[in-house]
């Protein structure tokens, strides 16, 4: 009994201790002061749309100051939604506080998948979650590009999400823009279309028109009805037809047709 009484009070006087020492800790740190500000950017090597000197320029435009604050003054929150709202490159912002006195601030970029240029001249970017995005001034994505009579606006689509509105079918009467967020999808999970397409043409139609990197002539696709199916039927031809007659030979491959695909020959 006395040897059970005896270890109760070692429990509680070591649970006293350890939020005592708890207690003394945060305490110390509300006091740290800001020392400076770490900066981490992730895919930095693949992507340069942000670098630290875009931080710090929010920093001097929202007149954030934060050297020589209480750690625990700094609104962390604020400060992300800053930078989420004045640049739009950023997917996502972290910002936490360190016991060394730093705040750290890590940046997700965005990742365009393709870039729209429509009628107007209005160039813009879709990400790979089916968002908009707007061009930087300091770095160029190589991205699949998709021009022509293309109609759509980048205000028209800001807040939308053509990831969700591809898998509902959520698509307005003349809008394209949907079903080529679809194609760039389709095209980036394989490693032979990935290599093989590099732009996209919408011609007069509507119709989807692919221009390919190897061979002179033009995919004509249509629609991405059955793309999947047509994406075959072409690797098929590829390698049995274009192999024995060559990638010149033909100036259009026409996928339009159910089952079928029917060729011009170049004059």
């Amino acid at each position: 009994m006395k040897e059970k009484l005896k270890n109760i009070l070692i429990w509680l006087l070591l649970a006293g201790y350890t939020v005592t020492a708890v207690a003394l800790t945060d305490a110390e740190y509300k006091n740290i002061r800001v020392t400076g500000v770490s900066v981490k950017i992730d895919d930095n090597s693949h992507n340069k749309f942000i670098s630290e000197s875009d931080i710090v320029d929010v920093f001097k435009k929202e007149n954030i100051k934060i050297d020589n604050k209480r750690m625990d003054s700094v609104n962390i929150h604020y400060i992300e939604n800053i930078l989420q709202h004045h640049n739009k490159s950023i997917r996502h912002a972290e910002v936490f506080r360190t016991v060394y006195g730093e705040l750290g601030i890590s940046i997700e970029q965005r990742q365009p998948l393709m870039r729209i240029i429509n009628q107007n001249g209005d160039s813009y970017y879709i990400d790979n979650n089916g968002q908009v995005m707007p061009l930087s001034k300091k770095y160029t994505a190589h991205v699949i590009v998709a021009s022509g009579y293309l109609n759509e606006p980048y205000m028209d689509h800001v807040g939308e999400n053509m990831k969700l509105r591809m898998e509902k079918g959520n698509k307005s009467s003349g809008e394209i823009i949907p079903d080529l967020f679809k194609l760039v999808l389709t095209i980036n999970d394989s490693k032979l279309w990935r290599s093989q397409f590099e732009q996209i043409y919408v011609n007069s139609k509507g119709d989807i028109e692919l221009v390919p990197r190897v061979g002179n002539h033009i995919i004509e696709l249509g629609s991405v009805e059955d793309l999947d199916e047509k994406l075959e039927n072409l690797d098929a031809f590829y390698k049995q037809g274009l192999s024995q007659y060559g990638w010149n030979k033909y100036r259009t491959i026409s996928l339009k047709y159910k089952n079928q695909i029917v060729c011009t020959k170049r004059i």
